[in-house]
């Protein structure tokens, strides 16, 4: 599987104010107008890739590589939230996704969202 890659699939970023407490990696939520924050037990939005200041680029859609906790998620389609640490965990209130790889040695998944 070395050979495939879905990066750059149906990519979408933005650029939102950023709460303190989110870091590049996490996977964040709307907080309040055009501004996020570090997703814990919710709906994520997306996955920060940098900040600057007070600004966060977010990856709204398309193939990222998340960290995750708890159960393996399986490949296909999963609901997934966040945990206190902005990981993602099944759960049937979160976001449908589409799981396309799990590392269960990492604890990464890859997904289409």
């Amino acid at each position: 599987m070395k050979n495939i890659s879905l990066q750059g699939y149906n990519s979408r970023y933005i650029t939102m104010l950023c709460e303190k407490g989110a870091a590049v990696g996490d996977l964040v939520a709307m907080s309040k107008n055009n501004t996020v924050k570090k997703a814990v037990g919710e709906k994520f939005i997306g996955v920060v890739h940098s900040i600057r200041g007070e600004y966060a680029l977010v990856q709204t859609g398309g193939f990222a590589v998340v960290h995750y906790s708890g159960e393996d998620p399986k490949v296909g389609f999963e609901t997934l939230l966040t945990d206190s640490n902005a990981d993602a965990v099944k759960g049937t209130e979160g976001r449908e996704v589409l799981v396309t790889e799990v590392d269960s040695t990492a604890k990464n998944i890859g997904i289409l969202f």
